[in-house]
């Protein structure tokens, strides 16, 4: 079988290679438009899964907390909800251009309050900041906040059973490769929600990150296509799973009745 490598550009800088690498196991769910094997079953798992101790997410999210750019996107979000919600539900995974939601340049970091929270890190720092950044990198910033301020105990959102919904794409509905990466984190979050959960709010290049990634590599390898080797970033497989947890904690339905087979004489 010809291995073929599939090499993702991270979306916001550039990150450390994961642990191990991640090699495809087949399945046999429905194509995607790539005609690649993405498994597109998105049910969490039927049995109540493990979950991290009260003790340990308040640890992680400590360690969380005194990291400058988790203060300053935490800033952002705490300066208007409404505002970044809104903005969450305008654009996508592909969001790559403020022209796409009505604003400039310019004009976004003052709609966003970045002169105030950058005044806020740069004084918790005792030192000047600078910050550049991207319109992907911002909605990066206000997801992750949403997803810790509407669940701050972890997946408590898991239903067993349920399935995750059809992602709609308000800005990349022709955009094959922004949905075949979406297809990829819904999928990995359905086979090992609470993985996917603890390790979207460990500290990057953390001990906790490092185990987490080694815990979630059977799931990453399992959603991979067919004789495909997969090249990331640790940041890009956290975008990839903020995007698929956010999706999945919002938009997740049981499962229809099974209709039984007609018996045959």
């Amino acid at each position: 079988m010809r291995k073929v490598v599939l090499v993702l550009a991270c979306v916001l800088c550039a990150g450390l290679p994961l642990t191990e690498s991640a090699i495809a196991q087949g399945n046999d769910d429905d194509y995607t438009p790539l005609n690649s094997r993405i498994r597109r079953d998105r049910a969490f798992p039927t049995e109540n899964p493990a979950r991290w101790n009260p003790g340990e997410m308040s640890r992680v999210a400590r360690e969380r907390s005194r990291n400058s750019i988790n203060v300053f996107s935490y800033c952002l979000w705490d300066r208007s909800n409404e505002r970044a919600l809104g903005m969450l539900e305008r654009t996508d995974f592909g969001f790559s251009s403020f022209d796409q939601i009505g604003l400039t340049s310019e004009e976004a970091p003052r709609r966003f309050s970045f002169p105030t929270c950058l005044r806020r890190v740069a004084n918790s720092l005792n030192s000047g900041i600078v910050l550049r950044f991207t319109p992907q990198s911002l909605r990066i910033w206000l997801l992750q906040e949403a997803y810790f301020d509407r669940f701050p105990d972890g997946a408590t959102w898991i239903v067993p059973g349920n399935l995750i919904d059809e992602r709609t794409y308000p800005l990349s509905a022709g955009d094959v490769g922004v949905q075949t990466a979406m297809d990829l984190a819904d999928c990995i979050v359905a086979t090992d929600p609470v993985v996917a959960d603890f390790l979207y709010r460990t500290t990057r290049e953390s001990e906790d990150e490092n185990d987490a990634i080694a815990q979630l590599m059977p799931s990453i390898s399992g959603c991979i296509p067919e004789g495909v080797e997969l090249d990331m970033s640790r940041n890009d497989l956290r975008t990839w799973l903020g995007e698929g947890l956010w999706h999945a904690a919002n938009h997740n339905s049981p499962a229809p009745p099974e209709v039984p087979t007609p018996q045959t004489e």
